[in-house]
């Protein structure tokens, strides 16, 4: 018996240069082989334009995934030809390229609807590296403080680098969109579609349409508890309700936790500190990897990954007494990174959890017993650390059930903001009718009253940070950005909560142990 002839989708589509095979000896030698094999399976039947953060019609047109495929495809082409010409690749096609590479929030919510599991997020990531290997990448100043603050381990740089973020560069945005407000206005409204990079000028009111955040915390979490020795690895308990043998958990904070919002690492230890546990905290400043790895910067994020697996396998056998099982994080872009430590090597045994759904675990909510709860607008981010149940499921058992999805991307995606303004003021606008609609929702259902502000609360430091600069988008009242386990921490430990923890923990509630 015949076996029935099943379809073959390996030859629905293949690029020109597919056909080359064993000839394309100088896509067998750099990089450009692998993009060109990592798209060319693509169908171009636009379901990724949906979900794309990116595609926005009434904005831009243009940059779909699968237009990007297409761009990517026909660049690959006129690489090569070009190569094999030797006249040297055109500095015209990088920018192409380039700007490609640049319109993409690495969501990576386009590999779900794809049948055929293209990620071009992934793909995005390898187009930003090789323009970095090639030499090609454009210095972006925003881009490059971003990086110095992330890549920065020394207390001293970080103390630095942030007041010159914080104290200067985010007053000095605030102060010139009060005074371009209605240029910016104009601007936020229609936003024009790219086309290339926008003009210099043209991108700082790109820059300053939307408020950064202010009233942030003066110092680092790590700073304001001085645990900044990369020496020592402190365990934060209780002593009046812990013992040595109390459950231990290892709370890997991130750079947006700790030292941009360092209000969140603190609530976080807070909360953990409230639900009866030890804290360890890594040894020093540490940056996951991911935000090198998102600009392209392979490298620099291998070295990073590498030197941290080595320093928790110190920590771990330093402290195998304490027999760690848990690792918390209050990030989903550390929580996707941190999965690829092997960290059942390195505390046996052990499971990575948001601290969202650790305090669910151990049943610490805000859920009224009568009643639904304050009214709330959820964004969950692009990078969601909640994994174990739908967030809105897990938000909902915190918060009550008067929480109200606001779906769209915030527009920061870590460093896009500041590294391509005109593109963000696109997905900003977005979000903006989102929000708009949300808020409609919340005030119709009585939630909140007419004149209230609404109160968004998310758990991703970048969202907190995209979500802030919608504060005055609203058509009544102000828009309040907060984090869950912030929100938690002031209704449970009250409005002094801070100050409270971090006495408490000075004051003979911080072990040090060296590593």
């Amino acid at each position: 018996q015949k076996e029935p002839l099943l379809a073959d989708l390996t030859n629905a589509y293949t690029p020109s240069f597919g056909l080359m095979g064993h000839e394309s000896l100088i896509m067998q030698q750099s990089d450009i082989g692998a993009i060109a094999d990592s798209v060319k399976d693509c169908l171009r039947c636009g379901k990724c334009k949906p979900v794309c953060a990116t595609h926005v019609p009434r904005a831009n047109l243009l940059y779909s995934p699968r237009n990007k495929i297409l761009a990517t495809s026909l660049l690959v082409e006129a690489f090569l030809y070009e190569e094999q010409t030797r006249r040297g690749v055109s500095i015209r096609h990088w920018q192409e390229f380039e700007d490609v590479a640049d319109h993409c929030t690495v969501c990576h919510k386009c590999l779900s609807p794809c049948p055929v599991d293209i990620d071009f997020g992934e793909v995005s990531m390898n187009m930003r590296n090789l323009l970095r290997k090639m030499g090609q990448k454009t210095f972006r100043p925003g881009n490059a403080a971003a990086m110095v603050f992330l890549n920065a381990t020394n207390p001293q740089t970080i103390k630095f680098m942030r007041s010159a973020m914080v104290d200067v560069g985010f007053k000095a945005q605030r102060l010139a969109n009060n005074l371009f407000k209605r240029l910016a206005r104009k601007q936020t409204e229609k936003p024009p579609a790219t086309k290339g990079a926008a003009p210099v000028k043209e991108q700082v009111i790109h820059f300053i349409n939307k408020k950064m955040p202010g009233g942030l915390p003066k110092k680092t979490a790590r700073a304001l508890l001085d645990i900044e020795d990369k020496d020592y690895v402190p365990i934060i308990r209780n002593p009046k309700a812990t013992t040595a043998e109390t459950e231990a958990v290892f709370y890997f904070p991130g750079c947006g936790s700790e030292r941009l919002f360092s209000q969140v690492g603190l609530a976080t230890q807070a909360m953990l500190w409230h639900a009866g546990v030890q804290t360890v905290l890594p040894p020093g400043y540490l940056c996951c990897g991911y935000p090198q790895k998102g600009s392209g910067q392979f490298d620099k994020a291998d070295k990073i990954i590498t030197d941290n697996r080595v320093l928790f396998h110190r920590v771990a056998n330093t402290l195998n007494y304490l027999d760690i099982k848990t690792v918390v994080v209050s990030c989903g872009t550390c929580y996707d990174q941190l999965q690829g430590y092997e960290f059942d090597k390195i505390f046996p045994g052990s499971r990575i959890i948001d601290i969202h759904e650790y305090l669910l675990e151990k049943g610490i909510t805000l859920r009224p017993e009568n009643g639904d709860g304050n009214g709330y607008l959820f964004h969950d981010p692009c990078h969601s650390p909640m994994k174990l149940q739908e967030p809105m499921k897990t938000v909902k058992a915190l918060l009550g059930d008067n929480v109200l999805k606001n779906e769209r991307c915030c527009g920061e995606s870590g460093t896009l903001g500041v590294t391509r303004p005109d593109i963000s003021t696109q997905v900003r606008f977005r979000k903006e009718e989102e929000l708009q609609k949300g808020e409609a929702q919340l005030r119709a259902s009585g939630a909140v009253s007419d004149k209230q502000n609404v109160k968004i609360l998310t758990s991703c430091p970048s969202c907190l940070q995209g979500l802030s600069r919608y504060q005055d988008d609203m058509k009544n009242g102000l828009l309040e950005a907060d984090y869950i386990v912030v929100e938690m921490a002031n209704q449970m430990l009250g409005k002094d909560w801070l100050q409270t923890y971090v006495d408490s923990a000075n004051h003979g509630g911080i072990e040090r142990v060296l590593v």
